[in-house]
């Protein structure tokens, strides 16, 4: 292995986080800004940093951890996203039953590690055990809902079904037709969930931000280099998503896949009429042209929908705009009488799915470490994975480690301009199939 790893890439893309934006300003950062020593590094400070960051402090109180962000905590792809921390999911079609079975004790595990921290720090982000609502709109709709439901059944995870009467009183709209219903998840505002998770690490555990990794080398030990000083660590995990290929790591093992969110501004009061009873609601789209949609505490629709393949890492204004222009779309369908309501914000995240639901979680090189969180629930998976890691290299076994390495190794994937192509035929069809639902 090569003793320097160059980023081609960094992760600040530019693109506004509307959750991070509704925020209060943060305090000012600590940066990289000498040489610091430390017993272990975590590069990148999302779910899976984080949490790793935060057991290594909890087994190890007497080790140094030092943990580095190219962004502020909250503002990247872990503060993007929907707000579901799912302790179970079904997307249907379950191919690898003991595979999936694997996974939903991983979403399990990151579920009842992030609510204990949440709730032994008091961290403010709305935490709200609502469950999950997964949703259709149209006869085929209803038969990627019902696909949803037996793969519950196979999970043996209870579920109570939604008629259109009353997706209708939860939701004021008639645009849905069926759901399902599944306790044991929250509802919370990622981006003050991850700043609060940010703030409250371990005593012996280091959180730097706004201080991009340009160089790694790892000969004779880890050395991260930052623009204005660098960190120097005995063992290193390694938590920067799909930057972790921009380094040369676990390259064509996961398709990188853009998906964009809108937030409106706050409605009125009378507008709040328009959308149920006015608590707040989360919904899955059941079909994979469909859309995730939310009601939040302060009155906000969030609306998720608009695939690209995101090898680039970067997203246009012309694909924002195309976003936001579905998402406006998307919420007249369902609210008509919010026709032309205000978006605050349109922000663009990167999942990364694997080819055969696998994993990328295990050591590269003597004192070298990866997690990356992939294919579905990634804020729980993640958390769990971050933990298992941190717990497999200070020697704890458990049952959910011994399934976190049981789930295969990422498939190999084909090299661009072949996935690219691939990539992009099947996320057009996906646009071209089933446009009810979205």
């Amino acid at each position: 292995m090569k003793a320097v790893h160059t980023a081609r890439k960094l992760p600040n893309d530019g693109v506004r986080n509307g959750w991070y934006e509704s925020l209060p300003p943060p305090d000012a950062p600590r940066r990289v800004s000498s040489t610091i020593t430390a017993d272990w590094a975590v590069l990148g400070a999302g779910a899976c940093g984080l949490a790793a960051a935060r057991r290594l402090g909890e087994l190890r109180p007497d080790d140094t951890v030092a943990v580095v962000d190219a962004m502020r905590v909250g503002y990247g792809n872990s503060g993007r996203n929907a707000g579901f921390m799912l302790s179970h999911h079904s997307h249907g079609g379950i191919k690898h039953l003991d595979v999936a079975r694997q996974a939903d004790r991983l979403f399990g595990c990151g579920y009842t590690y992030l609510r204990e921290t949440v709730e032994a720090h008091q961290i403010r982000c709305d935490w709200s055990d609502q469950g999950q609502i997964y949703v259709s709109a149209s006869r085929e709709g209803d038969a990627h809902l019902d696909a949803v439901a037996d793969g519950f059944d196979a999970l043996a995870v209870p579920q109570n079904r939604l008629d259109q009467n009353e997706l209708q009183a939860i939701t004021g709209s008639r645009f849905y037709t069926a759901g399902v219903h599944v306790k044991g998840a929250a509802l919370v505002q990622p981006a003050a969930m991850m700043r609060g998770l940010g703030a409250t690490l371990p005593a012996n555990v280091t959180l730097f931000e706004d201080s991009p990794v340009t160089e790694l080398h790892t000969d004779g030990g880890m050395r991260l280099v930052c623009p204005d000083g660098e960190i120097v660590a005995k063992q290193l995990i390694l938590t920067n998503h799909v930057f972790a290929e921009e380094m040369g790591f676990k390259r064509h093992r996961v398709v990188p896949l853009g998906l964009f969110a809108s937030l409106t501004r706050a409605l009125t009061a009378g507008e709040r009429r328009h959308v149920g009873s006015g608590e707040q609601f989360g919904l899955l789209p059941a079909s994979p042209n469909g859309s995730t949609v939310r009601l939040t505490v302060d009155g906000r629709i969030l609306m998720r929908n608009t695939f690209t393949y995101a090898r680039d890492k970067r997203f246009s204004d012309d694909l924002i705009e195309n976003a936001a222009a579905n998402h406006r779309t998307s919420i007249a369908k369902r609210w008509p009488a919010l026709d032309g309501v205000d978006l605050a914000a349109t922000w663009g995240g990167i999942m990364a799915m694997t080819r055969n639901e696998g994993r990328v979680f295990g050591e590269i090189a003597p004192g070298l470490h990866i997690v990356l969180t992939t294919d579905a629930a990634p804020m729980t998976r993640g958390t769990a994975c971050g933990k298992l890691m941190a717990e497999k290299l200070c020697g704890i076994e458990s049952e959910e480690l011994r399934f976190a390495e049981m789930i295969p190794e990422a498939a190999i994937l084909p090299p661009d301009p072949l996935l690219r192509f691939v990539a992009n035929h099947r996320l057009n069809k996906i646009e071209r199939t089933e446009p009810a639902e979205r």
